[in-house]
């Protein structure tokens, strides 16, 4: 028996078999993210994971299903947050598992952690399909499930995990199958591998597009490699293959390209000066701190001399797919303009790719382990024995010692919830300060428009750079500024501004400052002193200039009644306007009104007289 032939799962039962027990025992490890006790409760109940981006990538996966349902899209306008911002693709990219598992489930809770649990059950079936696609046989693709099992569980993927890179681990599984695929059409192209390709290049496109901007230069360099060497039909199949997994995917990177202007790249003071100091620093990015990612590096440059032999096409095209993600990877930890789109984080697809040849490495060896024996077989036992007693030396039981996610408000969340439900109002918004305290769940407050039914100016992520996010209150600093260096009439002219009727603070020099301003008053203390919140002495109103009252305001439209413009004939709303605004009655317009203080402008409405009812309603790109 030759382990590295090409022969399949049908032939080998027990290969088959093997590869199903890996699955089972990818579910049982999967489960422990979800608690200790009976964690398929907790799988299954409608409390939400709260560590990381999952409560932002919920909120506006929630969004998404509700539009979709609606007209069929996936942007909104959403005034829950910063005044009113676009809900795109451009700035929260892990959304789209979550819309897709709400689609498929319906929007609970339940659906995003069953969601989650399926990606992870995807690992070992994504690896051992890669290693069919570059001829190895059933045993060879167990010996890949393995390895990509143990590379899943490690602290870099586990901390993606956490962190709610859901997008990069989901669509980073089919780069190597997509990469692998593309050696095996060029040895036998066929219906297998037109749609092998189509759909791992699919699914990588919906979940992570930048990976799939990164590998698309590779089948196209293939494509000018292999020019005259093959038939017209081949690069036809390969060009529909590639066009299909773009193709399924339009009706949302349409979305992508239209707000792709509203990025804000890096601009900060903390870039490196120097590109040798930051190289020494962040060296440690380039090589895997875990010893299994050192063993799999290692093992697949052994592996890629020996795919050289009989596949180098395959061998080249993971070789590249490796360098691509590794370099990648590298430039995200030197430079902070690459680290904006998350690049660092693709140096664990580098690795991956690298799990396909280790694969071919040990099946070579095995096969020539058993040849030297004069009994085939007898390799495979040395290579199964040997990975045993690596994996007891480095005991790697602790790998699969995995923390729970953060599932549940907690007692102290729903507190704080209570106290913001009993203590404002959806006439005002709630000025909401945020820290940059590295904590696990720091970015459960994502879901607040969701459990309070009100407005908030911070709180939808630290992170996100859009120009939305120049209006909030973070780390004692407003507008980036120290908020201790305002004064009262600058404060209450952002609050009339905003709609501000409610301040919650969370660091000591945010409470001072507060508690020295007239006209504010504390009103509610949160749990472990974990927060303050403020009343803000204003009549609250939505209405800069004119006047209008509101009665409805949320992603499917605004409405006003009773408006009467002022003395230029405008009703200025404390809303931030953007293109492609649908007024009814037609002959209102809208305008923008731009403030020096805000990188966005207000909505501005033109009218002749007065109006018994407006409604506005936002329709995309």
């Amino acid at each position: 028996m030759d382990v590295t032939a090409d022969i399949g799962f049908r032939r080998s039962p027990f290969w088959a078999i093997a590869l199903i027990a890996l699955v089972f025992g990818q579910g049982w490890v999967t489960l422990k993210l979800f608690g200790p006790g009976l964690p398929i409760d907790r799988l299954t109940s409608d409390e939400m994971v709260f560590d990381g981006k999952h409560p932002l990538h919920a909120y506006h996966g929630l969004l998404a299903n509700r539009v979709w349902h609606e007209r069929q899209a996936t942007t909104c306008y959403d005034p829950a947050f910063q005044a009113g911002y676009l809900k795109t693709p451009i700035f929260d990219a892990g959304s789209r598992p979550a819309e897709l598992f709400y689609l498929l489930g319906g929007p609970t809770a339940g659906s995003y952690k069953i969601g989650l649990a399926i990606c992870c059950l995807l690992a070992p079936l994504a690896f051992a399909l890669a290693a069919r696609g570059i001829g190895l046989g059933a045993s060879g693709a167990c010996f890949a499930a393995v390895i990509g099992v143990a590379l899943w569980w490690s602290p870099a993927c586990r901390a993606l995990l956490e962190a709610g890179d859901i997008d990069l681990l989901a669509g980073g599984l089919f780069v190597p199958v997509y990469l692998a695929w593309l050696g095996r059409y060029w040895r036998s192209p066929g219906p297998t591998e037109f749609f092998v390709l189509a759909g791992s290049s699919a699914i990588a496109w919906y979940m992570h597009p930048l990976l799939m901007v990164g590998a698309l230069p590779v089948a196209l360099l293939f494509h000018l490699w292999a020019f005259r060497a093959v038939r017209f039909a081949w690069h036809l199949g390969l060009f529909f293959a590639n066009l299909a997994g773009l193709a399924v995917n339009s009706f949302w990177i349409w979305d992508w390209g239209c707000h792709v202007r509203m990025y804000v790249p890096y601009g900060g003071e903390e870039a490196p000066h120097t590109l040798w100091p930051a190289a020494m620093a962040e060296w440690q990015a380039f090589l895997p701190n875990d010893p299994i990612d050192l063993a799999v590096a290692i093992l697949g440059l052994i592996g890629l001399l020996c795919m050289a032999r009989k596949n180098s096409v395959g061998a080249v095209l993971l070789a590249v797919g490796t360098m691509l993600f590794v370099v990648a990877g590298g430039a995200g930890q030197l430079w902070p303009a690459i680290a904006e789109v998350g690049a660092q984080k693709t140096l664990s697809i580098g690795i991956w790719c690298c799990a396909i040849p280790a694969a071919y490495a040990l099946t070579s060896i095995a096969g020539s382990l058993g040849s030297s024996a004069g009994f085939r077989a007898l390799g495979l036992v040395w290579i199964v024995i040997g990975i045993g007693g690596l994996c007891y030396g480095l005991d790697l039981s602790k790998r699969f010692e995995i923390a729970p996610l953060e599932i549940g408000l907690g007692s102290e969340r729903e507190e704080t919830i209570r106290a913001i439900r009993t203590g404002t109002s959806p006439d005002g918004r709630i000025l909401w300060e945020d820290r940059s305290d590295g904590s696990r769940a720091s970015g459960w407050s994502a879901m607040l428009p969701e459990l309070t039914q009100r407005a908030y100016l911070g709180g939808l992520s630290p992170e996100i750079a859009i120009d939305h996010m120049h209006a909030r209150l973070a780390d004692g600093k407003l507008l980036g500024r120290a908020v201790a260096d305002w004064t009262d009439d600058e404060l209450a002219r952002f609050f009339a501004r905003y709609n501000v009727t409610r301040v919650i603070c969370r660091t000591p020099e945010s409470e001072a400052r507060f508690r020295r301003l007239k006209g504010a008053s504390s009103i509610a203390g949160f749990p472990k002193g974990s927060g303050t919140m403020f009343a803000i002495d204003r009549r609250p109103d939505f209405v800069l200039k004119g006047k209008a009252s509101v009665t409805q305001m949320d992603w499917k439209r605004v409405a006003l009644s009773e408006l009467v413009p002022d003395e230029n004939g405008s009703v200025v709303l404390s809303l931030h306007h953007h293109a492609n605004w649908d007024v009814t009655p037609g002959y209102i317009e809208i305008e923008k009104d731009v403030d020096a203080s805000d990188p966005i402008p207000m909505i501005r409405l033109r009218l002749t007289g007065p109006a018994d009812r407006v409604t506005l309603t936002w329709k995309g790109h």
